[in-house]
């Protein structure tokens, strides 16, 4: 299974392996997750992606998902997947 978050600039920018990201699940409207990244690897662009949009891939991610921000900040997650494949983009 491939998550896809969608996250800010900072956090795009900023993402390494070994890091973390934090943005919007795509799949749910309103679902947060937090993102232990795993190894970058060279993301292939497929012919549905957006143009004006950057996309990165990371393996062995763990995620954690919450339903607002405010338990996102708590740390209160609600699922986890773990050893996740994530493409993060923005």
């Amino acid at each position: 299974m491939v998550l896809r978050i969608k996250v800010d600039r900072t956090n795009f920018e900023e993402a390494e392996s070994g890091g973390w990201v934090d943005g919007l699940y795509k799949g749910k409207t309103g679902l947060w997750a937090y993102v232990d990244l795993g190894t970058e690897e060279e993301y292939i662009p497929k012919p549905s992606d957006d143009p004006r949009t950057e996309y990165r891939l990371f393996r062995g991610c763990n995620a954690f998902f919450y339903t607002s921000q405010e338990l996102l900040e708590k740390g209160e997650y609600e699922l986890r997947e773990q050893n996740a494949t994530v493409i993060i983009y923005c």
